[in-house]
């Protein structure tokens, strides 16, 4: 017998208010354009999204937490100066943030996980920080 498990959610109607707060808290670092100390505020949003992260895999979201994953890399090597953090980077950060927002607020409402949906955003995080062969 072969059939599709789904997740189950219920461990994630007890986070959801904590992920979502700690994406707000990214998204308005990010927002603010880092301002003061560019590196710490990205440091400070990559560890935001690192306790999103936690609760995705705790919760059992593993497409998700691939996707999380690939931004807080992202954040990372932009506050490790390694790629620029530049206006497209950032933008492309604030995007990547609303996309785990909406993807979390499509499946408390009933919709499938369906991680594909979140290919093209990952690879365009993974070129973003360089890397081109994407897995």
């Amino acid at each position: 017998m072969t059939h599709a498990t789904e997740p189950d959610l219920g461990p994630l109607t007890w986070v959801k208010g904590e992920i979502d707060a700690a994406l707000g808290r990214a998204r308005e670092i990010l927002e603010r354009g880092c301002a003061g100390s560019e590196a710490a505020g990205l440091q400070f949003a990559q560890s935001h999204l690192h306790q999103v992260r936690g609760a995705l895999d705790i919760v059992g979201l593993d497409g998700l937490t691939l996707f999380t994953d690939a931004l807080e890399q992202l954040l990372g090597a932009m506050a490790r100066g390694e790629v620029p953090a530049d206006a497209a980077r950032h933008a492309l950060a604030l995007r990547a943030l609303a996309m785990v927002g909406n993807y979390l607020e499509e499946l408390a409402d009933g919709a499938p996980d369906q991680p594909l949906r979140l290919a093209a955003r990952y690879l365009e995080l993974a070129a973003a920080r360089g890397q081109h062969d994407a897995s």
